[in-house]
């Protein structure tokens, strides 16, 4: 066989393998779509903001197999799927939101990242699944410090998990508190750890 056959019949098996691929996804995205309107979901951000927080982890996966994009936000408050599953706890679905290209340190309209709302309701192993994926302590400052959310929520694991990765106790928020300051107005010091202040 000449090269020029082999060149040939290389790129033909190439060609069959990417129109093999565009079917299966085609394929794969029409079965979603026949899948949600089975149950009656609209394949729409809001539904996937809505069955993220819910917990329902297979209309998710239609929802991102139909090409709902993982980390559009809903308008207004800009709530996106991964705030919603980390609020409840739903670390299958933050799984699979990170997979799909959610954002780890997108902010809410209050400023709050996924971290923060995880901070504030002590997941911690949500916290180091988002810590894993790049989540940064500081996303959200000073509107929403996830260290200062982990304090209002009286959460001492998480405080630990903020500290051993980098949050910074003398950063303040919006009130210009720090978190020994807010700490101490919650009658919450022991959550910190002691520091000489100057």
């Amino acid at each position: 066989m000449s090269s020029e056959s082999t060149l040939s019949a290389c790129a033909a098996g190439f060609a069959l393998v990417l129109i093999s691929g565009t079917a299966a996804a085609d394929e794969g995205r029409d079965g979603a779509l026949r899948a949600l309107e089975a149950a009656r979901v609209p394949a729409t951000r809001a539904a996937l903001v809505q069955y993220a927080g819910i917990g329902d982890a297979h209309i998710v996966k239609q929802l991102l197999r139909a090409g709902v994009p993982a980390d559009d936000p809903l308008p207004g408050r800009q709530l996106r799927a991964l705030h919603g599953a980390v609020a409840q706890a739903q670390a299958g679905i933050v799984e699979q939101l990170i997979a799909a290209g959610a954002h780890v340190n997108a902010l809410d309209d209050a400023g709050c990242s996924p971290l923060a709302a995880a901070s504030w309701r002590g997941h911690v192993d949500i916290m180091r699944r988002l810590l894993k994926a790049g989540a940064s302590v500081s996303a959200g400052q000073p509107a929403c410090p996830a260290l200062h959310q982990a304090i209002f929520g009286n959460q001492a694991a998480a405080v630990r998990l903020l500290i051993e990765h980098g949050a910074d106790p003398a950063q303040q928020d919006d009130d210009h508190r720090d978190a020994y300051a807010l700490a101490r107005t919650l009658r919450r010091e022991a959550l910190l750890p002691a520091v000489e202040k100057e």
